[in-house]
């Protein structure tokens, strides 16, 4: 089998899914084969993705979805049992920022803030890893994606390395220039080449590799 199809007959799960590092790991997959089940908050992002994907529908789930509700996220996963048959691996790409991230101080952090992030970066994070693998059943990866701010300690900081909507959001909090490109190759990375080690790790290549953490930075944490 080609690498143009190697996933074909693959049900992939995709949190995050219908913008930036995740709306390309879709797009990735589902042009190599896969039936993807995409997650997401944002209703208008998941009807643009539904969109870029359309022309083959019955491949492709859309599904608006709070990841840190767990019982949402249960149901997620049954719906994508119930629509195809199975699940085979998934990529957990939904993270949040705060809404003063990088401008304040610990002591000034807010109850609500704290929640919002913890609720959504680790504990969903959790709850969509546990409903994953217990849909499951044979071999298979899940890949969850964080910021580089997972390995290093930060307190205030520049962006990140690579562009998503999430690092624009950041930048403008942040009043970072929009120019500045924080890594030794001196530019910022796409989606696009997240998605292609996600890709990896979620293929039949990648079956010796568990428990790994690579850093798609550019060498920006080097």
């Amino acid at each position: 089998m080609g690498r143009d199809n190697d996933f074909e007959g693959k049900v992939i799960a995709l949190t995050g899914g219908a913008s930036g590092i995740g709306l390309a790991t879709a797009r990735m997959l589902h042009a190599r084969g896969a039936s993807v089940a995409i997650a997401d908050i944002d209703q208008a992002a998941l009807d643009n993705a539904a969109q870029l994907l359309s022309s083959a529908s019955e491949r492709v789930q859309v599904t608006k979805l709070d990841v840190s509700d767990n019982s949402a996220v249960t149901a997620w996963t049954k719906s994508i049992l119930e629509e195809f048959g199975k699940l085979d691996g998934a990529a957990n790409c939904a993270g949040v920022i705060g809404k003063h991230h990088g401008t304040r101080k610990l002591s000034e952090l807010e109850d609500d803030q704290w929640d919002l992030i913890m609720g959504v970066n680790l504990t969903g994070m959790m709850y969509c890893m546990r409903a994953e693998l217990q849909a499951m059943k044979g071999p298979g990866s899940v890949v969850c994606v964080s910021s580089v701010q997972g390995t290093l300690g930060f307190a205030k900081h520049a962006a990140g390395s690579i562009e998503t909507p999430l690092m624009h959001k950041r930048n403008a909090l942040e009043g970072v220039d929009p120019s500045y490109t924080p890594t030794p190759i001196n530019r910022l990375g796409t989606s696009e080449e997240c998605g292609n080690l996600i890709a990896w790790l979620l293929s039949d290549e990648s079956t010796f590799v568990s428990g790994a953490t690579y850093s798609v930075d550019g060498g920006w944490a080097c």
